[in-house]
């Protein structure tokens, strides 16, 4: 009796010593940024987020194929968490509800059980919304007093237009806007974003892989006036159809993919000048944000030392 008891319970602390290492293992350091780390649990988890919510099989070649970028978001992340613990913004009582009614189609609850049933940590997904949604009200409260818009200006534009055009054109749009680091190839990166736009849908692209402040909300960002937009962009939109998505367009440091979803024109005479000036301020304002949003990243991750494990 006392041998079967002893065989029972050496069984019991041998197994539990090896879930105990090999948990160990799995959950290794595999980052280290400064004085914060990045583990490989926290990497898996990422990899099965971003595979769910581009409803994508969670299986070995989709990880590989996905994991340098979820690696490189889990970075930035970091940083960007570590820059809101400096200027003391509090990341657990900010609110995300909104979004995860968006992505979620209005039902959070069997949202979060499907994270369950797959072994995904839901907790972490909900606090990278809220580092992301608290680094949107850092940079605004940093860059807000640099973010002037000439009101003289724009008056003069909305004035020019209404007397020379009879029509006022709109479009619905979804971005894909990708980082260039200095180690990417160009043409590769287009490749692969093209591929994966062609395989998983544009909206799904852009919210596995966008690093613009829309890509929780698959990309979207909703009807823009043709007059706010750069001309290049603008006669790029003007021959598309709609459904279609956009070349590449490179930037200095971005490379940038936009769908059309839809078009309106509207009359000159039915249009509130006052809501029209307003549309192209806001656009002007997102734009020069997202600008001093990447930059500002770019210089703490050059500050950075990261270190690979």
């Amino acid at each position: 009796m006392f041998k079967k008891y002893f065989l029972f319970f050496s069984t019991i602390i041998i197994l539990n010593f090896s879930f105990k290492n090999v948990r160990a293992i799995e959950n290794k350091i595999i980052v280290k940024i400064n004085e914060s780390i990045i583990t490989s649990y926290e990497l898996k988890n990422k990899l099965k987020t971003s595979l769910i919510l581009s409803n994508q099989e969670i299986n070995q070649s989709n990880i590989d194929k996905n994991k340098s970028r979820a690696l490189s978001y889990l970075i930035d992340l970091e940083i960007k968490k570590n820059e809101l613990k400096k200027y003391d913004v509090k990341i657990d009582s900010l609110n995300v509800n909104d979004q995860l009614l968006s992505i979620s189609s209005n039902d959070i609850n069997n949202f979060e059980k499907k994270f369950q049933k797959l072994g995904i940590n839901f907790d972490l997904f909900v606090y990278e919304l809220k580092i992301e949604t608290g680094w949107k009200q850092l940079m605004y409260k940093i860059y807000n007093e640099k973010v002037k818009i000439s009101n003289d200006e724009i008056d003069k534009q909305v004035l020019i237009f209404i007397k020379e055009n009879s029509e006022v054109t709109e479009f619905k749009i979804s971005e894909i806007e990708i980082n260039l680091e200095k180690n990417i190839n160009y043409e590769n990166e287009v490749d692969f974003i093209k591929k994966e736009i062609n395989e998983n849908g544009f909206e799904n692209t852009a919210l596995k892989f966008s690093a613009s402040m829309s890509s929780k909300d698959f990309g979207n960002i909703g009807w823009i006036n043709k007059e706010s937009l750069t001309p290049r962009v603008s006669k790029i939109l003007d021959n598309l159809k709609i459904g279609e998505v956009s070349p590449p367009i490179k930037n200095l440091d971005t490379l940038l993919f936009l769908k059309l979803t839809d078009r309106r024109i509207t009359k000159v005479n039915e249009i509130n000048s006052e809501e029209l000036k307003k549309k192209i301020i806001n656009q002007k304002k997102n734009e020069l944000f997202a600008l001093f949003s990447r930059s500002h990243l770019s210089k703490l991750k050059n500050n950075s030392l990261i270190e690979y494990k």
